[in-house]
């Protein structure tokens, strides 16, 4: 071989090994930031589980049943048209914050506040709202925290009371980043869980447009017959105050008292025998891979 051509050749192999090195240490750099979060944050444990999209419409419900938060979907998303990609979308948002590194947590806040930035409008009774009022975000994220901490444990038994006071602080930090006054953040897990009440007593009172969008919440597939829907009906009533039962038409009479209790003792003993890939979801998967110890 030509000593010029072998010598070119050795540089490009070079190139090429130096390239593949930064290309590895920006990957093993990105890997090894935890994100916005403790490696072992309870937000991390409880959102990896993949029985946790069970309890997605009872969180969705309990957002909507808000007037203001019911107009601002009604008005300008594409949800009652298209529920399942926005669902997606949404799903994809949250645990992009939880697992993702801190650069890509940091754009799925930046993305949802983006988003937030163009809604506000009137709602049916001429209230004025905006998707970035503070007591809107706060009582989205109260939603969020207390049906899933609730489903959670509904399945795999409780928490400790410090676990649980962590979770509201993982969801407090959450609900900051996205621009809500820590003086409006109820102190407590037992202060948060008030808060609801008093919300569902006084705001939290679904007008025609709740309901609404409730119905395509509840059915978002209108092709399906109801009784395919019955388990996950028992499940979003049993996660559901009454009041809000009542309010969406979902029954929660023995019949669904049972089923719920089924479906929760099948998720419990099938998820120690199920493969990872089924019970755990893909972002968790990664991360765990990634903070595995060595």
């Amino acid at each position: 071989m030509n000593p010029s051509v072998a010598l070119a050749a050795d540089d490009v192999d070079r190139a090429f090994e130096r390239e593949a090195e930064r290309a590895n240490e920006r990957h093993t750099r990105s890997v090894r930031d935890p994100g916005i979060l403790a490696v072992d944050s309870v937000a991390r444990r409880i959102n990896r589980e993949s029985f946790l999209l069970l309890g997605g419409t009872a969180a969705l419900l309990m957002q909507v049943a808000h007037p203001l938060v019911a107009a601002g979907v009604d008005q300008h998303s594409d949800f009652r048209r298209a529920p399942l990609p926005r669902l997606i979308r949404t799903v994809d948002s949250t645990l992009a914050i939880v697992f993702g590194d801190r650069a890509r947590a940091d754009r799925a806040l930046r993305r949802i506040d983006r988003v937030h930035a163009h809604i506000r409008g009137k709602a049916q009774d001429g209230r004025a709202y905006v998707a970035r009022d503070p007591r809107l975000m706060l009582w989205v994220q109260t939603t969020l925290v207390l049906t899933s901490l609730r489903w959670y444990e509904m399945v795999m038994g409780p928490f400790s009371d410090r676990e649980r006071e962590s979770y509201w602080e993982e969801g407090k930090f959450f609900a900051g980043e996205l621009g809500v006054p820590h003086d409006l953040f109820p102190s407590t897990l037992a202060d948060l869980i008030r808060y609801e009440k008093l919300m569902l007593r006084t705001e939290v009172v679904p007008d025609a447009t709740a309901i609404g969008v409730a119905r395509d919440v509840i059915r978002p597939f209108g092709w399906l017959p109801n009784l395919a829907y019955w388990p996950n009906d028992a499940i979003t009533a049993g996660l559901l105050p009454d009041s809000l039962r009542s309010a969406f038409g979902l029954r929660f009479g023995p019949a669904e008292r049972r089923c719920l209790r089924a479906v929760t003792v099948a998720v419990r003993a099938a998820r120690p025998a199920l493969p990872r890939w089924i019970t755990v979801v893909p972002q968790a998967r990664r991360y765990e891979e990634a903070f595995a110890p060595r």
